[in-house]
């Protein structure tokens, strides 16, 4: 449990979830950086804020500028307690309609964006021996919906390199967590979900039409983001409900991803009990 003051660096901290952990820990009296890729971005209120500092960040920049931008901010803060990786878009549509364009930029911002900002902390972190990563991933890093598979790669790539990570760096005092929300009221869809005009949905083929679905969707989605912001802050200051749980990898946010989380089991308990035979006929 931490008793003093953190420093934050919040990226696609304008708007939606990014912005709800933002205000967060400025109520809490914490130091916040926010990021967005562009300063006209941030709401007026953001931008007067005391202890709110905001930049300009594009998440497909270069290592090498991202390291840079990293390195300037510990030289002007002395150091950051908690990187939260939020920003990123979901790309919607049948794998056949997108282009390999479509599909290297959602990799682009929501994999090797997070990966690239997440190196360049690394050192500073391993150094204090101390510092917490927050991973925004999704629901759909657990369970796979129809009409999102290349959005889906993306978080599932991020769970893999998170997991994996958390392992890596414990010993140095640096925690890692993915955060799993479920569907919340963001804004997501309406500002950060990218969707191709033509050709993307394929009803006609049988495909499913994620343009209505996505449509109908918005606005009544279960989730809280201001709730959710809560529990993403007691998980960085391990107050609250998050007393303990240092050492869990993932948060899980919304009854409806938990329902999510309880299928995967189930289909993975489903497999384990139908390779029973077949995983060990193949040992010498």
């Amino acid at each position: 449990m931490y008793s003093s003051k953190l420093t934050w660096l919040v990226t696609g901290a304008n708007s939606g979830l990014g912005l709800c952990i933002v205000q967060q820990a400025l109520r809490q009296g914490h130091t916040v950086i926010a990021t967005a890729r562009s300063l006209a971005k941030f709401p007026e209120s953001l931008r007067d804020a005391q202890n709110a500092h905001l930049f300009e960040l594009e998440a497909t920049s270069s290592a090498f500028i991202i390291t840079k931008f990293v390195d300037d901010l510990v030289s002007r803060f002395g150091h950051i307690d908690v990187l939260v990786n939020n920003a990123g878009y979901g790309l919607f549509g049948a794998v056949e309609s997108l282009t390999e364009q479509d599909i290297r930029r959602q990799f682009e911002v929501n994999f090797f964006g997070v990966l690239n900002l997440t190196k360049a902390i690394l050192p500073h972190m391993r150094q204090r021996c101390s510092g917490t990563i927050l991973q925004m991933s999704s629901c759909s890093g657990i369970f796979n919906i129809e009409g999102s598979p290349v959005y889906t790669a993306s978080k599932h790539a991020l769970e893999g390199l998170s997991e994996g990570l958390a392992q890596e760096v414990k010993k140095f005092g640096i925690r890692v967590h993915l955060i799993e929300p479920g569907y919340f009221r963001t804004g997501f869809v309406s500002s950060a979900l990218e969707t191709r005009k033509e050709g993307s949905w394929m009803t006609e083929d049988g495909y499913i039409d994620m343009k209505a679905y996505i449509t109908d969707a918005d606005g009544s989605q279960p989730g809280d983001p201001v709730k959710a912001a809560e529990r993403i802050f007691e998980l960085a200051s391990l107050t609250g409900m998050a007393k303990g749980l240092q050492d869990e990898v993932r948060l899980v946010l919304g009854s409806d991803c938990l329902d999510m989380l309880e299928k995967k089991i189930k289909q993975y308990e489903k497999t384990v009990q139908t390779m029973r035979e077949i995983a060990p006929s193949t040992d010498y």
